[in-house]
């Protein structure tokens, strides 16, 4: 299946790899490092890890950032959004209605973070409206992050329940499922 997706992948892209000293990095080099084996439309490079490690940053293959971002593991039931972030970084990308489509190009410069959990069966749907937006439009950033790994976070936006979307640093910060359209509407 994974073969299948890769093999429409219209662009190559490169996994750039943000690594610390927890054991969850070394967990994501291995899985990464597996995944590009599949395929010679992705490459793996190391960047430097700071604060945002472990985090694996999607790039164009000329190593423009295409805003799509995950820092943790995206395993869980996370790993298929992952795969389409990928496919839609790489284009040609999920279909999208025209109007939809209209609206994302009209957003503004947005920072979004979507906190979530491995084991939540809400988070998906939002993880990957998020990223088909920000792999659709250049000012549109989607970071998502295992809050596991992250508990700062957590505290910071209070985090009770995921998917937890944060706009803007906590300019807006709401919690549940959100499909495309509903996501589209919070950003404009």
């Amino acid at each position: 299946q994974l073969r299948t997706v890769f093999g429409r992948m219209a662009s190559p892209l490169i996994l750039e790899l943000r690594l610390d000293e927890r054991p969850v990095s070394a967990e994501l080099r291995d899985y990464m490092e597996e995944l590009v084996k599949l395929t010679d439309k992705l490459t793996l490079r190391t960047g430097e890890g700071g604060a945002e490690a472990p985090c694996v940053r999607i790039l164009s293959v000329d190593g423009t950032d295409t805003g799509l971002a995950f820092h943790g593991v995206p395993g869980g039931h996370e790993f298929t959004s992952f795969v389409l972030g990928l496919y839609n970084a790489a284009g040609p990308g999920q279909p999208i209605d025209p109007d939809v489509k209209t609206s994302i190009a009209s957003i503004g410069k947005k920072d979004m973070k979507i906190l979530v959990s491995l084991s939540c069966t809400m988070c998906p749907e939002l993880v990957m409206a998020a990223q088909r937006i920000a792999a659709e439009n250049a000012n549109v950033r989607a970071e998502v992050y295992d809050i596991n790994h992250f508990p700062e976070l957590r505290e910071r936006y209070n985090v009770m329940s995921v998917p937890c979307l944060v706009i803007d640093d906590g300019a807006a910060v709401t919690f549940g499922k959100k499909n495309i359209r509903q996501l589209v509407d919070i950003l404009k």
